[in-house]
């Protein structure tokens, strides 16, 4: 039986862009994700009168917005703190597709997911 060696890309010594960029995208949606978590507060605080609905649909829509603001903000925070490793990669992959939902952030999404599938990112996290 005959074993060859892997033939993987070396690991970067530096932070590739793509991973830089992708950072500042984290951080930035994490902020547009606890402002949504924020925003929900009117629905709790104020009058339904004055949201022109009922005070039932004010709470579940304040609550949608509570658990999708929270459960995406901390998904986006989740990379600043996760190990380089295959796997990570694949997942900050699938945020980018998730910010590529947004009309408002299509724009970043693309170049940066291009960059993504680049070698030197792949290599950052160690995937082949």
């Amino acid at each position: 039986m005959d074993l060859q060696p892997l033939n993987l890309p070396p690991v970067p010594l530096t932070r590739p862009p793509a991973v830089r960029w992708f950072y500042v995208y984290s951080a930035v949606l994490c902020v547009v994700y606890l402002a949504v978590a924020a925003f929900c507060l009117p629905f709790f605080l104020v009058e339904p009168a004055e949201l022109e609905m009922g005070k039932t649909e004010a709470v579940i829509i304040g609550v949608m917005m509570l658990v999708m603001g929270l459960v995406f903000f901390v998904l986006f925070l989740m990379p600043f703190f996760l190990p380089r490793k295959p796997w990570v990669w694949v997942f900050n992959l699938v945020l980018i597709c998730i910010g590529m939902t947004s009309a408002c952030f299509l724009l970043a999404c693309v170049p940066l997911l291009l960059f993504w599938l680049k070698p030197e990112a792949k290599a950052w996290f160690g995937k082949s």
